[in-house]
């Protein structure tokens, strides 16, 4: 063999694994294919309640790589970074996605049962608001030490507080409502934060109440409203003008789900001292009961706190712009109509104080004091 062939022969030799290498550099990169899974195929929530899902990505995620959440019904569950908030009623389905995978959860969100101090939503839903445990006629309340807040993005128009069937009125029941809710805003017109009851001397319309059992066993706040409404008709506004500024002025829209908004009556007003002024003024009130006697003139005592404050209370964690709290509009306390008249002259009043007043009163016809509306759900 040639010294020349020999030397082509070991170039050539030398060459080939370099030739291989260069291959092996143009191949074309393995894609890989990622798993998502959710530790949870289906979650059941209450309306106010979070959860947080768990994802797994298999092979892990690159470096600053995230998955991507989403709900197809965000008015009823609505998710971030896996965390799921219940909002209404309803089902929905939250998904986490990697770019070709994915993986779902059924949300289902249903209401619990209403009770005493829930915040009452725009949307005719409700959350809760802290209350453990209450006996009858608002008695021994126990409240969470850290009171819950109202569900980010809705709008609190009331807070509940009453749920008792034997504390409703017949015609609320045969229409299928289950508890009462005080307005967290007052009716009132522009100028001052009360209004007259009435400019009628002659008004007649409705039966007086002034034993303390009638004005506790009285529950029927809507009739009794309605029933000014359809005798005063176009002359409402002129002549009843807390019922006007209920009916026809208030600016918060009630969910078509409820009553509407209507003033409550004597027993309406009771209840909602009773149940969210502190249980000191439910026991005071839970002997006032059955007394056959005037309320104006038997019914008042004092707690041991700041009843006005007890009550505001209810809604410390209430956006600015959705509230307005008791206000004092005479001396140191509050006075609020009710939707019944006491006589020819004056109608029912309840009155709370910063002193710890709890009072069952009247006022003249054209007296001064708070409208507070509350409706039937």
């Amino acid at each position: 063999m040639s010294k020349i062939f020999r030397m082509v022969m070991y170039v050539c030799l030398f060459l080939l694994p370099l030739a291989a290498c260069d291959d092996d550099n143009e191949q074309t990169p393995v894609e890989i294919t990622y798993s998502v899974s959710l530790n949870e195929s289906s979650l059941n929530l209450l309306v106010g309640e979070s959860e947080t899902l768990e994802v797994v990505v298999s092979p892990s995620l690159p470096e600053g790589e995230t998955v991507e959440w989403t709900s197809d019904n965000p008015t009823v569950a609505e998710v971030e970074n896996g965390v799921v908030t219940a909002l209404t009623e309803g089902e929905a389905v939250v998904t986490a996605n990697y770019g070709e995978s994915s993986a779902t959860c059924t949300v289902t969100v249903t209401l619990d049962d209403p009770k005493v101090g829930d915040y009452f939503y725009s949307d005719g839903t409700w959350s809760d608001g802290g209350l453990i445990s209450m006996d009858a006629d608002g008695q021994n309340a126990v409240w969470a030490d850290e009171k819950p807040a109202p569900i980010s993005g809705k709008t609190v128009i009331g807070i509940v507080f009453q749920t008792q069937p034997e504390r409703l009125a017949q015609s609320d029941i045969e229409k299928g409502y289950q508890g009462y809710v005080v307005a967290t805003r007052t009716a009132h017109g522009a100028d001052k934060p009360t209004t007259w009851w009435s400019t009628d001397w002659d008004f007649t319309c409705l039966k007086a109440a002034k034993l303390a059992s009638t004005w506790y066993t009285n529950v029927n706040g809507y009739e009794e409203t309605m029933t000014v409404k359809e005798t005063y008709v176009d002359n409402l506004a002129e002549m009843m003008p807390a019922f006007d500024l209920v009916l026809n002025h208030f600016p918060v829209e009630a969910p078509a789900s409820t009553s509407g908004w209507f003033l409550p009556s004597t027993g309406q007003m009771w209840d909602m001292i009773a149940n969210l002024c502190g249980s000191e003024a439910a026991t005071i009130m839970k002997e006032w009961q059955t007394m056959d006697y005037d309320a104006t003139w038997y019914c008042s005592e004092k707690v041991s706190y700041n009843a006005i404050a007890y009550f505001n209370s209810m809604m410390a964690l209430v956006p600015a712009a959705d509230k307005e709290e008791m206000v004092i509009d005479n001396a140191n306390y509050c006075s609020m109509w009710t939707s019944t008249p006491y006589d020819s002259e004056s109608a029912c009043i309840m009155d709370i104080g910063e002193d710890g007043l709890i009072e069952c009163m009247s006022n003249w016809y054209d007296g001064d004091c708070v409208a507070r509306p509350i409706l039937a759900f």
